[in-house]
């Protein structure tokens, strides 16, 4: 099974926003899913209501089309859109003030994109590169007209402390899991982020998919009856690196 072919189900006429959050391969995903989405011929476009890196200066990265309109930074007024090319489109605003990184576009802008493209993948908060990551208050930044949600974690996480080095925003992970300060993380700690109505689907307003990627850097693995524990409307068990394989997927219990 595909990336594409897990999410498209959940989306309606197998179109749409597909938003990305968490951490632990959320880019890699986007880029994934982009990558497939284009295979088969459909018209892909992936940016970030956030920053993302450069895929300039990534090397796996599949071909694609970067386009930086620093217009889409603000709110919508009058600016000409970029039309829709075949196979993968990168559109964001302009270079960041980090090095190696692109802004990304107001969230505002999506919708009228969403006429355009068949699909647009949108990574909506960042997690600089670590396994694990609680949302902070103005985190996600999902565009209005969300169709799926896919929530990823990074299983490497697992009985590892809880610190800087493995978790964005550690203080607030403690509150929203229980987790203190230098406790090692549980499964418990990834369900209770997922769980919790600030946690990992904090604000997601439609279908959501719980990804667990790492699953190559973790033992022992979810059981199937854990999978199914989880609040989502379909759970995968994942390694993105070097190749997509999926080790299981499932059905999960939505609160």
């Amino acid at each position: 099974m595909t990336l594409a072919a897990a999410l498209l189900p959940l989306l309606p006429g197998g179109a749409g926003v597909i938003a990305f959050v968490g951490a632990g391969g959320k880019t890699s995903a986007l880029f994934r899913l982009a990558e497939e989405l284009a295979a088969e011929g459909r018209l892909v476009l992936l940016t970030s209501t956030t920053h993302l890196m450069d895929p300039r200066g990534e090397a796996a990265r599949p071909p694609l089309t970067l386009e930086l309109q620093p217009d889409l930074e603000a709110p919508p007024g009058a600016c000409e859109l970029p039309r829709a090319l075949p196979g993968i489109t990168v559109l964001m605003a302009r270079p960041a003030a980090e090095p190696g990184k692109l802004k990304g576009l107001h969230p505002a802008w999506i919708p009228a994109l969403r006429t355009t493209w068949d699909l647009v993948l949108v990574e909506a908060d960042g997690s600089r590169r670590l396994p694990l990551k609680a949302p902070a208050a103005h985190e996600p930044v999902l565009p209005p007209c969300t169709d799926l949600v896919v929530g990823v974690v990074g299983l490497a996480a697992l009985g590892r402390p809880l610190d800087g080095r493995t978790v964005h925003r550690p203080e607030r992970f403690c509150d929203l899991t229980g987790c203190a300060l230098g406790e090692p993380l549980t499964w418990d700690h990834v369900v209770a982020l997922a769980r919790h109505p600030q946690g990992l689907f904090k604000d997601a307003p439609g279908p959501r998919v719980m990804l667990l990627n790492q699953a190559d850097q973790a033992l022992p693995l979810p059981t199937a009856s854990q999978l199914a524990e989880l609040p989502a409307d379909r759970v995968l068990l994942t390694t993105l690196v070097p190749d997509v394989r999926i080790l299981a997927s499932c059905t999960g219990r939505r609160p």
